[in-house]
């Protein structure tokens, strides 16, 4: 098994975070009442610490840590004719970060290897097959990602020397990008997006774990901010139909939390939950009106527990991924939701695949 230290949360975000959080683009959940494990498939490469997205009929998984260093891997997933291709990021990084709006997405940042970080941004176009390139505004690890709409903002993050609060916005539509600042600086942050919001929660600010909330309307190009219920760092989140839930990760006094918060764009309100067991370096993803939780490790011991909730009856049940690990990704699109990849005493390249139905 991977060694598993006990840090402060401070230090600790500063040294091993990991990717956070990934997206759902559908506008409204989809009547499903059933969501179930239906098997596992294979990546091309075994590898932990990778970025996953998901837009139009594609769910895709790219870069990471593998047996034999810092991949460029890419594999994608076509939801539609369930097959599997492969591709090349410009540039191999781990700990980059993956979001997708429209027919778009991106793979941005990360670390190259040593002690260089990575600016870069590969733009995959899945109605088109094609890649291109773009720069963030500046180079940087432990930040985070999300897009709905027409828009992917990526925001936060650590440079090696400071906190970042810069923003980087992406419009799929126009190709164009701007940049915008979070109300506070921090890394190991987690995002996700629903409906016009797309809201950036919690992390790392220089010593002191957040609870700060910024919260960005992609219809009036405005931010405001609110407050989680307790600060933490390394959570993960998922957003679908009217809710974006963050859940887990370790809180100022390095205890790990099963916390979920749960805010709601319809009313701007805000509610709470718990996971079925406290625990960081799980993933998270959502389609249709699921948002599910899985693996990742309470410091003992890697876990296989899937916690699901159902956004349209507020309910959650559970369900368990085929192989314990932590380290995973996660996106779904459709009735699609697939947990890959990850590390539970060696590097993993198995992918749990979760259907929903009527």
């Amino acid at each position: 098994m991977k060694p598993i230290l006990l840090f402060s949360a401070v230090l600790f975000c500063m040294t091993a975070c990991k990717k956070s959080g990934t997206d759902n683009n559908t506008p409204a959940p989809a009547p499903y009442t059933k969501i179930e494990y239906t098997g596992a498939t294979f990546f091309s490469e075994a590898r932990y610490l990778l970025a996953a997205a998901a837009a139009g009929n594609k769910i895709v998984f790219a870069g990471g840590n593998g047996p034999v260093g810092i991949s460029k891997v890419v594999d994608i997933y076509d939801v539609s004719t369930n097959t599997w291709t492969t591709a090349q990021l410009s540039e191999a990084r781990t700990g980059l970060e993956g979001a997708g709006a429209g027919n778009k997405i991106i793979f941005a940042g990360g670390k190259k290897g040593g002690a260089s970080l990575s600016k870069t941004v590969d733009i995959y176009d899945g109605s088109a097959n094609a890649w291109t390139t773009a720069q963030l505004s500046e180079e940087k690890r432990f930040f985070a990602a999300a897009g709905t709409g027409n828009k992917i903002a990526i925001g936060g993050g650590y440079n090696d020397v400071v906190n970042l609060k810069t923003v980087d916005i992406y419009d799929v539509s126009t190709n164009t990008w701007t940049t915008a600042q979070l109300g506070e600086a921090r890394n190991c942050l987690s995002a996700a997006a629903a409906g016009n919001k797309i809201v950036f929660a919690g992390g790392v600010n220089v010593t002191t774990v957040s609870k700060f909330v910024d919260i960005y309307d992609i219809s009036t190009n405005a931010w405001t901010t609110a407050q989680l219920s307790e600060a933490r760092s390394l959570l993960k989140s998922a957003g679908a139909g009217n809710k974006i839930v963050f859940a887990g990760g370790i809180t100022a006094a390095a205890v790990l939390s099963k916390t979920v918060d749960i805010y709601d764009i319809s009313t701007n309100t805000w509610t709470t939950a718990q996971l079925s067991e406290a625990r960081r370096y799980l993933s998270a993803a959502a389609a249709g009106n699921k948002i599910v939780f899985a693996g990742g490790n309470n410091d003992i011991t890697v876990s296989k527990t899937v916690d699901i909730y159902d956004v349209s009856t507020n309910t959650w049940t559970t369900a368990q991924l085929s192989e314990a690990r932590s380290d995973l990704s996660a996106a779904g699109v459709g009735n699609k939701i697939l947990f890959a990849g990850g590390y539970n005493a060696g590097f993993s390249k198995t992918v749990d695949v979760f259907t929903l139905s009527k």
